[in-house]
């Protein structure tokens, strides 16, 4: 690519990049912003107005000048598919949302099972996406390990040791992201606090073993093979003693694990979500500091949090894509 064309790809990507803040814009504004040129910033906009990646939305009332025009996102440029597995205590849960670009709500299923496998898992994704040809971007939230698609650890046996995104791949032919669940709660956990740029979420579930999402200089950490936040292997309890603590004393057993992301991470703030403990407030983290001390926040619920993260992360990957273009 000549030094022309990076430099006007890299002025449609500052351009891109306001849109897909959700924002209406009038040129003056993407010039102020992005500091380019109106005359650019014309040209950038016919070629996205051309595409439909925006549209235009009319003109905002005057102020006794001429009236200037109004681009936006077009929400229904492409969709996103958020799909989320969800361990139930007696059954599995499939948690399917299919959203435009804005992440206004356009179908979603709850389908449940007494044990999921993965051809029910490929059937309920074929059904959503043949009647919504729009999508063209599949996340898909995990409670388990996941390191470029392949299924680790994971709280659904029937998909460990899976290359679940190939899986995948043989039926659906854009783009697909695999996380693990809390990894991706810690995204939408993280938005809700925006100042706060070193934060740890940590699930308690009623059934199977505590997950933790580690956010470092306001970016998800997930480590060498994306094991960063499996507590269930620090070495003080073994898996059954954990199995039974979390019946028993549930308490002890989360604040020995907190003590020690305090010690190695030293976050700023903690969200806990815990389904055994009804007042985290009770945490005692005896041991650290005062002035190293995290605050202590209560997340009554995990899932409005991994929904938020699923659209974040589908956003964010978009956006790469455009720019690998």
């Amino acid at each position: 690519m000549s030094k022309v064309n990076d430099l006007k790809f890299m002025n449609i990507q500052k351009i891109r990049r306001c849109f897909y803040q959700g924002k209406v814009w009038t040129k003056a504004e993407l010039a102020s912003v992005t500091q380019l040129s109106l005359a650019s910033i014309t040209n950038i906009l016919q070629e996205l107005l051309k595409s439909q990646e925006i549209l235009f939305i009319g003109e905002n009332d005057s102020t006794g000048g001429r009236k200037s025009k109004q681009y936006v996102l077009n929400k229904d440029y492409c969709h996103l598919l958020k799909v989320i597995l969800k361990k139930q205590k007696d059954y599995d849960e499939v948690i399917c949302i299919d959203v435009d670009l804005f992440n206004h709500i356009i179908l979603k299923k709850h389908v449940s099972f007494l044990c999921l496998r993965q051809d029910e898992l490929k059937n309920i994704l074929i059904e959503i996406i043949q009647n919504d040809h729009f999508i063209t971007m599949m996340s898909l939230s995990v409670p388990g390990v996941c390191h470029d698609g392949i299924v680790d650890v994971c709280d659904f046996k029937a998909f460990e040791n899976m290359d679940l995104k190939a899986y995948i791949q043989t039926f659906y032919s854009h783009q697909i992201i695999i996380e693990n669940d809390v990894n991706i709660a810690s995204i939408g956990f993280s938005a809700l606090y925006p100042n706060y740029q070193h934060m740890v979420l940590v699930y308690q579930p009623l059934v199977e073993y505590i997950g933790c999402g580690m956010i470092i200089n306001g970016t998800l950490y997930d480590g060498f093979t994306h094991f960063a936040g499996e507590l269930r292997y620090l070495p003080f309890y073994t898996l059954q003693q954990q199995d039974q603590l979390l019946k028993t004393n549930p308490m002890e057993l989360l604040e020995k694990q907190l003590t020690t992301l305090c010690c190695v991470m030293n976050p700023e703030i903690i969200g806990i979500c815990s389904d055994v403990i009804d007042d985290v407030s009770d945490i005692h983290l005896s041991g650290i500091p005062a002035t190293h001390q995290p605050q202590i926040v209560d997340v009554e619920d995990l899932y409005p949090l991994i929904e938020s993260g699923l659209y974040r992360m589908s956003m964010q990957k978009i956006m790469e894509e455009k720019e690998d273009e």
